[in-house]
């Protein structure tokens, strides 16, 4: 079949241009072929076109659109921890020092100047004294608590200052408050404590073994139990020792009156108990505390004093009171001796002793 010329033309317009096959069924197939390829290249175009014009609108409002790319935000590594970390923290390394001993506080001093200054912070100092001598709550206090420290757990004793040559051992028994301004001092601590009111002190000990004393300095006091030869006779011909309760304020070691002697023990009462002692006692109780359970405790022997056949000199701390207790051989009795010290003529009690001395 011929085709008109203007019909080829017309139809061939914008159309490929194929040879003709066996049929017609072939060249029609051929040309719906190629009006497919158009409609896609238009749509391309178009879609194309469309995604031009979307762009360049949002080039001139300032707005540009990007595809997915890698993220390239700063991340943080152990470099980045390490530069901002700081080991030089004051506050850290004083809440470290907190868990140290003296000992470990001194050592640490000596690493460098700024470690030195942590460790003499007087805040470090003062947890490290209360927490080593167990004792509640700070009082005021004229002496830096590095010096309160040293002078608590340096070995000092009051026999290193005085009548050292007499002195044959001692041990430590712990801290305790006195608050009230007002102590029981007793020799007794069988049965009930009997609080004398009236009377002078020598009053007061024959008739209960008991005194009681005011105007003592308030905070923190340090017990110790001495060992001490005869004080009164020759070494050389007596082997007598005597036992001693020994309290003494907390700051009474810094104190230039007792450093330079001018401070010294006073004899206030003595006791004598002529027949056979079963044991050498010696308590003080701060008597606004007395009938508190911690204090009251303290008379229930049976729980500290050990064994009946222990010979062992015992002692026992409680928060406002302190104890010594040690079994006997069979005797001819006990002299029992109060002393005090003064700051100075007319100043507050600061350190307290009850000795016993067999007869």
């Amino acid at each position: 079949m011929k085709l008109r010329s203007g019909d080829a033309e017309g139809d061939s317009r914008g159309k490929r241009i194929v040879p003709v096959g066996d049929g017609n069924g072939g060249r029609k197939r051929k040309l719906v072929q190629s009006n497919e390829q158009k409609n896609d290249l238009q749509r391309d175009e178009d879609g194309r076109a469309k995604r031009r014009i979307v762009q360049s609108r949002d080039q001139k409002n300032g707005k540009i659109l990007r595809g997915i790319h890698g993220c390239v935000s700063p991340r943080c590594s152990a470099q980045t921890y390490q530069s901002r970390f700081s080991w030089f923290e004051p506050d850290i390394w004083t809440y470290i020092s907190r868990f140290l001993d003296g000992k470990s506080l001194v050592k640490l001093g000596a690493t460098n100047k700024w470690f030195y200054k942590i460790a003499m912070e007087d805040t470090v100092w003062r947890f490290a004294c209360l927490r080593d001598l167990q004792v509640p709550q700070p009082f005021p206090i004229s002496s830096t608590w590095i010096k309160i420290y040293a002078s608590a757990f340096d070995g000092s004793h009051s026999y290193l200052f005085r009548q050292k040559e007499k002195h044959i051992d001692w041990m430590r028994i712990g801290a305790f408050v006195l608050d009230s301004r007002t102590s029981l001092l007793t020799e007794s601590l069988s049965g009930r404590l009997i609080v004398p009111r009236e009377g002078t002190i020598e009053r007061m000990l024959q008739s209960s073994g008991s005194c009681v004393i005011n105007d003592i300095k308030s905070g923190i006091w340090i017990a110790d139990l001495q060992l001490v030869r005869c004080p009164v006779c020759d070494l050389s011909t007596c082997d007598g020792t005597m036992q001693t309760l020994d309290a003494r304020h907390i700051e009474l070691f810094l104190s230039e009156g007792y450093k330079d002697g001018s401070w010294d023990y006073n004899l206030i009462g003595s006791h004598k108990l002529q027949k056979d002692a079963s044991a050498a006692c010696g308590a003080i109780f701060d008597l606004k505390h007395l009938k508190e359970s911690s204090s009251s405790c303290i008379l229930n022997l049976k729980s500290w004093t050990g064994e009946a056949d222990d010979s062992q000199p015992k002692a026992v701390i409680a928060p406002h009171a302190v104890a010594v207790h040690t079994r006997l051989q069979e005797n001819e009795g006990i002299l029992v001796k109060y002393h005090t010290m003064k700051a100075g003529t007319d100043g507050d009690i600061v350190s307290i002793r009850i000795s016993q001395q067999l007869l």
